[in-house]
């Protein structure tokens, strides 16, 4: 049976227990270890029924991290790959494909790259032509008169079929996701069977029915599997998207997608409709389109009720009901127990894509308003001010990172619309600042999403602080006017341990744009002058990028920019900046800036000269300043 498809590893794995923190007991690990060998070598039995009951077996123990990484270093992909996907058993043959797909998405890049490496696309292309000639020969089947028992045969076969082909669709989405080379390399030409099969489902699968309300033949999973792989693919890349508008059928079909009404339709069928929409439109969403978007958005999901999704997606009542069941009933129970998971794990996956969609959403509308300065309608201004602060809150213990980068957005976009967020009814950030994890040093994806999104919210916090009338009482009140506070984001800029080059980059320059504002603060003269030799020391260090060294001059030039701001004299002058900028930080980014290659990077070349000969300029102005 085909399986819900899991887009966040990091975050639907905090609402289960399977794969705790800490390693496996050495007793445990040859435990597990025994107990998976029988079940790899009973996938090369003679016997279907054995390598099918094997690989169902797998594939549940594949929800749990420690005994997936055993079960990979035995070598299951390869033997998925050489053996199962060209079973002469379809069962098998679907499950395989949905095995692969759940270890891409658990796994990512690693995974995706070793399976694109061992040629798993000849395999999926077989497989898209198969699924296609199938559901043919399926249509063609059902025109004719058939006896109970043949129908009854027939439906069991379509299920089936759909299954496979929702595999196929989210493993291809799964692979995109896993690399940017394999979504390159999808995209030129091996795509085009993809959108041919998307085509071909669809057209069997929608029925028209009277007005705008449209049936479906095929399972609302296949279907929103189809909607999953035009949403992501489009979020991703404008090429997909042309492409999508220069087929005659599929651009027809996602212009219409928002009037139509399907008639089994869940929340993430609802959802994803939504973000093709505004994929669709892009920058030239009005923001009455936007309002619309998130309001659907939001109504698509406010009924689904947390507490019971959280409990549906844990092991631990289910494991308890397993162990107490007797043997007759346990194959029933895991069934049972498989279909309310995935039920859950469709309204988990609804949350998520939601709070993407929202925060793409203010993402164009601030565009919008930048491009225009046109004042945004009064049903988007509400819907900024008093539906999405009451939904983040809602959503914030289950779905922490995505909310804190909603919440960023929001906050930022808030700014832009001259919206104070201290003056909003209820004062919603109060129970966001309340509710701002302290810290969270794991690399885990995660984990490292919310280090990101404290960091963002509170420098969109201090910006707006730093703009009200009384300055100094906001910054008493967030309580950032320390010593120790600035140690702590100090802390965060230096923690970049097991973090990639892009995830260094984007921590340090969130932290650089927070200690930046603070700076700016007057009556806080000390805590101007710790930030500043931190800017100093960062200037001259050989450990940052272009990039993080582009922000912080920027910071840095505006925070010492005017010698009427009453940290100037003590600090700048006082400490001797202006005679450290001669000496040793020019020299430094002269020579860092000469390693950007104008040949791979010609924009990011102009970027550090344009900065370079800024930052010439403003030691220049110092000197005539304190001459």
């Amino acid at each position: 049976m085909g399986k819900s498809k899991r887009k966040s590893k990091a975050s639907s794995k905090r609402l289960q227990t399977a794969g705790k923190a800490g390693g496996l007991g050495p007793n445990r690990e040859s435990g597990n270890l025994r107990k998976i060998q029988p079940l790899l070598k009973q996938l090369e039995s003679a016997v279907a029924n054995e390598r099918a009951m094997a690989l169902g077996t797998i594939s549940v123990l594949c929800d749990d991290q420690h005994m997936r990484q055993m079960f990979l270093r035995e070598r299951l992909i390869q033997t998925v790959l050489s053996r199962l996907l060209t079973d002469e058993n379809t069962e098998i043959v679907v499950e395989s494909y949905g095995l692969l797909r759940n270890l891409a998405i658990e796994e990512g890049y690693d995974v995706c790259i070793h399976l694109w490496r061992s040629d798993v696309w000849t395999s999926l292309s077989a497989g898209l032509d198969k699924f296609m000639s199938s559901l043919a020969s399926l249509e063609t089947g059902q025109t004719q008169n058939q006896d109970p028992k043949s129908v009854h045969a027939q439906t069991q076969s379509a299920r089936l079929l759909f299954d496979f082909g929702e595999n196929l669709f989210s493993l291809t989405v799964a692979l995109a996701n896993g690399s940017e080379d394999i979504r390159a390399a999808l995209m030129e030409e091996k795509i085009k069977k993809v959108l041919q099969c998307v085509t071909v489902t669809l057209t069997y699968g929608m029925v028209p029915q009277e007005e705008l309300r449209v049936g479906l033949r095929i399972t609302l999973s296949l279907f929103n599997a189809i909607l999953d792989l035009i949403y992501d693919l489009s979020s991703q890349s404008g090429d997909f998207i042309e492409m999508i508008l220069g087929d005659s059928y599929l651009s027809e079909f996602i212009k219409s997608l928002p009037s139509l009404l399907f008639t089994n339709a869940n929340e993430l069928t609802n959802v994803l409709i939504q973000g093709i929409h505004l994929q669709l439109l892009e920058e030239n969403a009005t923001d009455e389109q936007a309002n619309m978007i998130i309001s659907k958005v939001c109504a698509s999901i406010e009924h689904i009720d947390l507490p019971n999704m959280v409990s549906d997606m844990s092991s631990v009542d289910q494991d308890k009901d397993l162990a107490n069941a007797g043997n007759e009933s346990v194959a029933t129970k895991i069934k049972a127990q498989t279909n309310v998971r995935a039920a859950a794990a469709v309204r988990f996956q609804s949350i998520e894509y939601s709070l993407d969609i929202i925060t793409a959403a203010m993402e164009i509308v601030a565009a919008q308003f930048e491009a225009s300065d046109l004042p945004v309608c009064n049903s988007l201004q509400t819907t900024l001010t008093t539906l999405l602060p009451k939904l983040f809150q809602t959503l914030y213990a289950q779905f922490t990172s995505r909310v804190l980068i909603g919440w960023n957005n929001l906050l930022w976009l808030f700014l832009t619309l001259h919206i104070n967020v201290f003056d909003l009814q209820n004062e919603p950030w109060r129970g966001l600042w309340a509710a701002l994890p302290t810290t969270s040093t794991s690399s885990d994806d995660d984990l490292f999403s919310i280090r990101v999104g404290r960091i963002g919210v509170t420098w969109a916090l201090l910006k707006t602080a730093h703009s009200q009338q009384d300055a100094s009482a906001c910054l008493a009140i967030l309580g950032c006017a320390t010593s120790e506070f600035v140690a702590g984001v100090i802390s965060e800029y230096n923690n970049t341990e097991s973090l990639d080059i892009s995830d260094v980059e984007h921590l340090r320059q969130k932290c650089v744009g927070l200690l930046g504002v603070l700076s700016l603060f007057q009556g806080q003269v000390e805590l101007n002058r710790q930030i500043g030799h931190f800017f100093m020391e960062q200037l001259v260090s050989n450990d940052n990028g272009a990039p993080v060294l582009l922000d912080l001059m920027d910071a840095f030039i505006d925070t010492y920019s005017d010698a009427n701001f009453d940290y100037n004299e003590p600090v700048f002058v006082q400490d001797r900046f202006l005679c450290h900028l001669k000496e040793k930080v020019m020299p430094n980014l002269r020579n860092c800036f000469k390693f950007v290659d104008k040949n791979k990077n010609p924009e990011l070349k102009a970027r550090v000269q344009d900065a370079y000969n800024v930052m010439e300029s403003f030691v220049r102005y110092k000197e005539i300043e304190s001459s």
